[in-house]
Parts: C-alpha cells; sequence; structure tokens
C-alpha cells in the first residue's frame, strides 16, 4: 500500500513540479501523435489540487461531480479518476482560483 506524503513532504514534491511545463509537453505529445508516456494522477495530485483549491472534501467533491467517498478514493490511491475528472484536477492544481470561479 502506498504511503500518503506528509504536508511538509507535499509541499516539496510541489516546488519541484512544474505543471504548466507537463501540461504543454503533453499536449505537444498529443500533437505529435506520440502520446506513449501516460500521465496517472496519483492520490498526491488530487490531494494537492483540493488543497490549492481550499476545499473540503465534501466542496471538492461536489465541484467535481462525484461523492465524498469517491474522492476519498483517489486520495488514497485505491481508484482512479476519469480523464474528465484527470483534467479538471490538473486545472485545478494550476489556476483554483479561476476553476472554482468558473464552476460557481
Amino acid at each position: 500500500m502506498t504511503r500518503l506524503m506528509t504536508e511538509k513532504e507535499l509541499e516539496a514534491f510541489e516546488a519541484t513540479r512544474d505543471i504548466e511545463a507537463e501540461i504543454l509537453q503533453g499536449i505537444d505529445d498529443m500533437l505529435a501523435n506520440n502520446a506513449a508516456k501516460r500521465t496517472v494522477i496519483t492520490e498526491t495530485d488530487v490531494a494537492l489540487a483540493r488543497r490549492k483549491a481550499q476545499l473540503t472534501q465534501e466542496q471538492f467533491a461536489k465541484l467535481l461531480g462525484v461523492s465524498r467517498r469517491t474522492l476519498e478514493s483517489w486520495e488514497q490511491g485505491v481508484r482512479r479518476p476519469s480523464g474528465a475528472a484527470t483534467s479538471l484536477i490538473r486545472l485545478f492544481i494550476v489556476d483554483p482560483t479561476f476553476v472554482k470561479e468558473s464552476l460557481a
């Protein structure tokens, strides 16, 4: 079973990522029809998105259109979000304010 990161570990992990570059690289790969490498949203990404959005599990689940239990299972790595949910989670990581305002 995967160990959940501490808040400090999560912040250190987040500081090393360039989400914008990762998204642009993914778009370039898709356009080049070279999307061999698949990026899987981990429970860390789901938790990171929710933390950046400053939402409770209940609030975040409602915005994503899923139950709180489903969100919990994503955060714990038991289940993986659908493609649409994955895209929305990535947007929350990049600009949570924009997404929250757009969905309100």
